[in-house]
């Protein structure tokens, strides 16, 4: 797989503003120093990197007595990024996931079964990581006073060397450039790749005629996670299994999911079908996953969750996608008429329970929404979401092998906000 990939920000660069609001900041402009207070700015970054991945898996099931059914398999699979000079830039190989599942018919006759399944999966690394961390993204910036930079002024005052706020004090007093990000990140040589396990266990019952009840429990969670972190608050960057390696420092990724569902499964039969379930379930850990919902970065594998010290506070708790009850129910029936004519009915019911709120506060270096105040999750809940969908149709039938048919479907009947 290869990616081709040609980034800049209008203007050359991307301004962010103090906490205090009393000056803005170079946030993203691609460059480098020659020396100090000597800038070559880039308009663009151009890379072109690759991956590859070899995979392969075996699976076979048993019938044990003619009772129970095992079904077993085991996938291998290898992957290897390579960065904008073509070099190997990260190896994951080794990824042995294992999956076993058993069923066991009590009533010997079809009509239950008890069930446990369990599952590793690994994830594959998109090429945004390869593009950025494995070619190197260098930065570079400087501070300018708000009295006399304005972002949105069309004569681009803030280009002007006016009102220019050194870096610090003692040997930074009179510099005004600042670099950072230059090269690769460096990436533990024991990285292990990103993977999540789940346990799923059982039981259905059939009830009546092509209709069955069921109770079913998941739990599934994190085993690693690859991340990138720093230890000198954004001047340099690495990448490991954060709680391993040489991120032994730094917390455990964790992403636990529990679930109990009860459902009601009635087939298409006797010119009707029923589907419905109930689901209480929890969402918890210190990372949402790929995509990070609460600031809209998709950076698989380098968000933010674990890129400063200072940022590592309260970041533990109830995820975004964290939806106590949910029911669901789908259904759907057709009337007879006369000879060949039909009347084709449908609907759908959709609640849940609020999502957790959080409580953000700014921080120096990567803005707005990134510091937690209080515990992930911990604000108050969102209400609860409703929805009701119908669909009804006329079918006209001219033989076995030929109908036409009309429908007309209607989202969102209650308008429900």
């Amino acid at each position: 797989m290869q990616y081709d990939s040609d980034r800049g920000y209008t203007g050359t660069t991307f301004y962010r503003e103090s906490t205090n609001g009393t000056y803005f900041t170079d946030y993203r402009r691609y460059g480098y120093l020659t020396s100090p207070d000597v800038p070559v700015v880039l308009d663009s970054l151009k890379w072109r990197v690759f991956s590859t991945t070899i995979g392969g898996f075996v699976q076979d099931s048993w019938a044990i007595a003619d009772k129970v059914t095992l079904n077993a398999g085991l996938r291998y699979d290898a992957q290897h990024l390579f960065g904008g000079d073509g070099l190997l830039s990260m190896a994951l190989p080794n990824q042995v996931s294992p999956r076993v599942g058993l069923i066991w018919d009590p009533t010997q006759a079809g009509k239950a079964k008890l069930f446990v399944n369990y599952a590793r999966f690994y994830q594959s690394v998109p090429l945004n990581l390869a593009d950025r961390a494995g070619s190197g993204e260098p930065d570079i910036g400087r501070y300018y006073s708000a009295a006399d930079c304005d972002p949105q002024d069309p004569n681009n005052t803030c280009q002007s060397n006016d009102g220019l706020v050194p870096i610090g004090a003692g040997p930074d007093s009179n510099r005004y450039w600042f670099a950072y990000g230059a090269g690769k990140t460096a990436i533990d040589p024991k990285l292990k790749p990103q993977s999540s396990d789940e346990i799923v266990g059982g039981g259905e019952y059939e009830v009546l005629p092509n209709g069955k009840i069921g109770l079913a429990y998941t739990h599934r969670w994190l085993s690693r996670v690859i991340e990138d972190m720093s230890r000198d608050e954004a001047t340099t960057y690495f990448i490991g299994n954060p709680g391993y390696g040489i991120a032994k420092d730094f917390p455990k990724g964790k992403r636990v999911y529990d679930a109990v569902v009860f459902y009601f499964d009635k087939r298409f039969s006797r010119n009707w079908l029923l589907s419905g379930s109930y689901t209480m379930s929890w969402l918890r850990g210190n990372i949402a996953g790929l995509f990070r919902p609460e600031t809209g970065q998709l950076d698989p594998n380098i968000n933010s969750d674990f890129d400063l010290i200072s940022l590592l506070a309260n970041r533990f708790g109830f995820l975004p996608g964290d939806t106590r009850h949910v029911v669901k129910v789908f259904s759907a029936g057709e009337i007879p008429l006369s000879k060949g004519n039909t009347i084709v009915l449908g609907g759908a019911f959709r609640a849940s329970s609020g999502t957790p709120t959080n409580a953000f506060g700014s921080h120096a270096l990567y803005g707005t929404d990134e510091a937690f105040l209080i515990p992930r999750g911990a604000g108050e809940r969102l209400p609860w979401v409703f929805r009701i969908d119908t669909n009804i149709g006329y079918r006209k039938y001219f033989n076995e092998d030929l109908s036409l048919q009309v429908t007309m479907d209607i989202f969102n009947v209650a308008n429900f906000q």
